[in-house]
Order: C-alpha cells, then structure tokens, then sequence
C-alpha cells in the first residue's frame, strides 16, 4: 500500500470511531457517486409470468422454500424472484421495497464486468495471459516489476497478489497508478485472494479494448437489446465504471441475466456471448481459500461444479443463483449480515433446488408476519411531541444522522451531525425533521405502509420511504420508532425516541441495520495487513472502553430537549398512565 493511502485510511478509520466529531472523508470527493434514481416514468421490459406448477414444480414446493427463508431470523430477504424456463414463477417484495426501485448490486457487479469482457473475447480482441500494461500502455510508468506481467486472467481470477485494495482506493485519486505501484504479496496466479481492484483495472481495460466508455459498450451490446433500458454505473475518481462495485440495477434485469448465464450466452433465442465464456466464467478456474469462502471461482464468478451452480453474488447477499441441475433461477436482495456468502440462504437455495429431482422433505409452514407491530392506541403520544423542536445536548450526536454509517462508509459521504430534531402533523402524514448541520432533512412518514418519497443527501439523490411505530418495551414503556428504508441499498435507520422522566426532554436512539454484525463479518474475511491496521485503529482507545465505542458508533444515543410550551394535560396522561398492549 502507498504510504500517503495508508495513512489516510487508518485516518478514516479513527475519524469513524471518534464519536466526539463529525466524520469527514478521507480525500475531498469531485463528484456524487449518485446523483439519480430509478425514472418512476421509465417503463420496465418485464419478462413472462408463469406459475410453479405449470414449469414442472409443485406450489407448496416454491411456498415452502419461501416460508424456511421468512422463518431463519437470521434473513433479511427484500425482494425475491424465482424462475424456471425463462418466466418468473414467484416473486416476493417485502413492504415496502418495490419492483420501480434499483438495487445496489455491490459485488454482483464483478460478473457483469465478465460479461463485458466476454463481448471482446468473442470478437478476438482479449488475449487473457497478455500483460495488462500492454493493453493499457501504462508500462513505462509501473515502478514494481512483477506488476507489469500482470494479465486479464490474474485479475479475473483474484490471482494478482496486489495490496491496494477497496479499502484503500477511498483515500486516493488514482486507483490504477496506485494498484500497478503497489506490493504484490505473492507470486502472480500463486493463490487466490479476493481484491474488488482487480475487478477495476479489467473494467478499465474494457474501456480501452471497446474505444469506448464502459456504460455505453455494455449498454449498446447486451443491455438494451435485452430490455435492460435503464441501469446506473457509479465511476471512480478516475472516470472509469468501479467494476467491482457501483451497478445499480432492477431486480427484474437481475433476472435477465440469470437467464444469459442459464442458457449459455443465450437470451430470447439471441446468442450474445458464446457458450465458450460462459462456461469458463462459471466453472472452476481457481480454487478459492475455503478460510472465507463456501465456493470456488470461476471469471468473476462463485462457482459450485459438484453441484452444477454458480452465483453472481454481492454484499449483503444480492445474488443471482443459476441451478443448472434444476434449472431454477432466483434471484435475492437481501441485507443479511454477510460480506459474501455465509449465511443460511445459499443451504435453504440447495437444499431445495441443487439437485434435478424435487427434494424429498418435510415442508415448511407459514410462520406469520415479523414486522413490527404499531399500537394504534397510543397514537396520542404523538401529541406531545407534536410542533416541538428538541435540541441535541450531547457531543455523541455529532455522529449520528439519516445517512446509516455504513451506507456513509459505501458512498464517502459523511454527515455533519444531528443538531436537532422537529416533529409536526402534515394533513394524513406526519413528518420527522432533522437539522444537521447545514442540511435538513424533511421525513414524512405514516403509521401504515410509508410514505415514499426521494431525498437527496449531501448531492446524492435516494429512493426512501419512511413509517412510524409506537412500540412497548419489555417494561411496557411507550417508544416512538420512525424507520426509513433505502430502498436501493440494504442499509436502513431506525430512530428510537424514548420519552424523558421530565416533560422537556426525550433521547434518540440512532440504529442501523445491518450494522456492528456485518463489520465483524467483514473484519474477518479481510487479510492480515488490514486486520493490522483496524487494530491499530482500535488500538488508539482504551481496550476498556472499546465495547462501549463500537455500541456508540452503531446504536448511538442522546438526550434532546425542547423550550417550546407543552400541554401538560397531555403529559400528565403520558406520565400517569399505564399503557395497554390491547
């Protein structure tokens, strides 16, 4: 890693623990990473609707499979399609994630930059064990020698050894001058080591090959002729796609392209991509470190050739997953707690569609609604907040905002900290003001489904919806809890507001999900240079006082107050009365 990126990240990195200070990027950013969403016009090219059982797969077999997902507490599945012969034979989309909304693919995003590889290898134009230098012209100006024998099939395979990787690239202006000049940790396509930076410099090379920028080339060769007409490329500080991270995709194209890697290149009886790519892209081309990862790997590409699978997959388990046994597609948005792909949704996804036969096994039963209830009857509570601006007492509150801390950390977008809060009636809406710094931020909500609204946050623009619950406590005490759901991404806010023993005062709990269980997950896959360097982070505090700091940073908590006037006939009914579960 290049001096001045590990010095910065490390400063990233104390900036995010120290809950004393507004957290503030690293580098300054040059553009927005997002400065749209999905066109609520923009019309969708939906594919054929059929039912399980018409494909060949009895319904209660499809429900099942769906009831074991909804049970295991440990998933957080959002929107869900399942497909057999090229038509949606079930879709799910859990309140209040929609079919209109983009979902941020994360790592899903590697195979589509295989694909887009693939389009040039058809046309002879990719020589997979040539130097990479070579295509890029940038051989004179790489200072680490083994680095310049560095080919497309080194990055493809996450074989190239090299230490700069996504964590660093949030502290440089130049990723492909500072991945080229970086240490190699071993020898070239000695062992495999995943680095979404690999995934970069081949969405580069894309580029050069094609004469052309990434969006346009895959939109012009494979998107739009297969009625993917409007998908977002985040691009790096450089100009170029990010390729291992940054698509921004409808579940439904997501289908599509399980269909192309289903039928071998294929869609709507058009071959885009030879059968040739396909199969080296999801079959064993590394074997990977089994310390991290269930599969092996094919080109950017999680592969399982025992049981004839592969997974387009991202964080937080955005998946696309082909059975090809089967022949069922499904796809997953989910925000599990999981970096890759360690969570119970790929054994439930096996178990029931790995094999050619139907599985032979007990069916699971609906386990009802897990959404959290709202007590209707202590909409009253409400009363007492209503018109009232609460101010932020503490300096905890200078890390908290709308923005989740890690939806923050995936955009390098900081927010400046909760000054205070207002809370009003809007006609059949409520609204949840937040002041924070320079920047307000108007949530209307309601206490049915949410009200959906888009909001733009420090130039990024979100597709949001935001509800209300009054929920009890195990002690029965009333809390109010406002939730606002990033639509296109798995991060959501949760803001708990407990009400104070006096009648000016109230504390706001800032939640997230997923949160402190996804950083674990993520602290263990990493490789020991940057576990070093997130314990010399953590390292800077009291070991004593570390416990409290990680709750601090993921479920922090302050005390607002308000001079406004109150109707203490409304507080004294608040505070002398006991609330009813009914």
């Amino acid at each position: 890693m290049p001096l001045g990126t590990a010095f910065n990240s490390l400063r990233l990195l104390l900036k995010n623990l120290n809950t004393n200070a507004s957290t503030v990027p690293a580098v300054k950013k040059i553009d927005n990473d997002k400065p749209c969403i999905f066109p609520r016009d923009e019309m969708i090219d939906y594919l054929p609707r059929s039912n399980p059982k018409k494909e060949g797969i009895p319904n209660e077999y499809i429900e099942s499979f769906i009831n074991e997902i909804d049970s295991d507490l440990s998933l957080r599945n959002n929107r869900i399609l399942i497909l057999k012969n090229d038509k949606v034979i079930y879709e799910k989309y859990d309140t209040p994630y929609a079919k209109d909304s983009w979902n941020c693919a994360f790592s899903f995003s590697k195979s589509v930059v295989a694909l887009a590889l693939g389009l040039l290898f058809d046309e002879g134009k990719v020589k997979l064990d040539e130097p990479v230098c070579k295509i890029l012209g940038n051989e004179k100006k790489i200072l680490v020698a083994r680095n310049k024998k560095i080919t497309l099939r080194h990055l493809l395979t996450h074989s190239s050894g090299i230490s700069f990787n996504e964590m660093e690239s949030a502290s440089s202006y130049k990723w492909v001058k500072d991945f080229f000049n970086s240490k190699g940790k071993f020898k070239l396509g000695e062992k495999f080591e995943y680095n979404s930076m690999n995934t970069y410099i081949i969405s580069v090379c894309v580029e050069k090959l094609a004469g052309m920028k990434f969006e346009k080339f895959i939109r012009t060769r494979l998107f739009d002729p297969m009625g993917m007409a409007k998908t977002y490329f985040d691009v790096s500080p450089e100009g170029y796609f990010k390729g291992g991270w940054g698509l921004y995709i409808l579940p439904e194209d997501m289908a599509k392209l399980g269909i192309l890697i289903m039928n071998n290149g294929k869609f709507n009886g058009t071959q885009y991509i030879s059968s040739d790519w396909i199969n080296q892209m999801t079959h064993t081309q590394f074997k990977s470190s089994k310390f991290n990862h269930v599969f092996d790997y094919g080109f950017q590409t999680w592969v399982d050739d025992k049981n004839s699978f592969c997974t387009m997959n991202g964080m937080y388990d955005q998946n696309v997953l082909v059975y090809r046994n089967s022949g069922v597609i499904v796809v997953t948005c989910c925000s599990n707690n999981d970096a890759f792909h360690g969570s119970n949704i790929f054994n439930i996804a096996h178990k029931y569609f790995a094999s050619k036969e139907l599985g032979q096994f007990p069916l699971c039963k609906n386990k009802g609604n897990h959404d959290v209830k709202n007590y209707d009857n202590l909409l009253y509570y409400y009363d007492y907040l209503n018109g009232k601006e609460f101010k932020a007492l503490t300096k905890i509150s200078h890390t908290c905002g709308v923005l989740p801390l890690l939806l923050q950390n995936e955009l390098g977008t900081y927010v400046q900290g909760i000054k205070s809060v207002v809370f009003t009636k809007e006609d059949e809406n409520y609204a949840f003001i937040v002041n924070e710094g320079n920047d307000t931020h108007h949530l209307k909500f309601n206490f049915k489904e949410g009200v959906r609204q888009t909001h733009s946050f420090y130039g990024n623009v979100f597709d949001t919806v935001c509800d209300g619950r009054f929920i009890l406590s195990g002690k029965g005490e009333v809390y109010l809890l406002i939730r606002v759901f990033f639509l296109e991404y798995p991060s959501n806010r949760f803001f708990t507001i407990k009400f104070g023993k006096t009648h000016n005062a109230i504390s706001i709990e800032c939640s997230e999900n997923p949160g402190l269980e996804f950083v674990r997950s993520l602290i263990e896959i990493q490789d020991k240079n940057t576990k070093k360097l997130i314990r010399n982070a953590l390292n800077a505090f009291n070991h004593d006082l570390i416990a409290g700091k990680i709750r601090n940073i993921f479920a922090p908590t302050f005390i607002a107050t308000s001079s406004d006037s109150y109707n203490m006939t409304i507080y004294n009914r608040i505070k002398n009365k006991k609330p009813s579960k009914k």
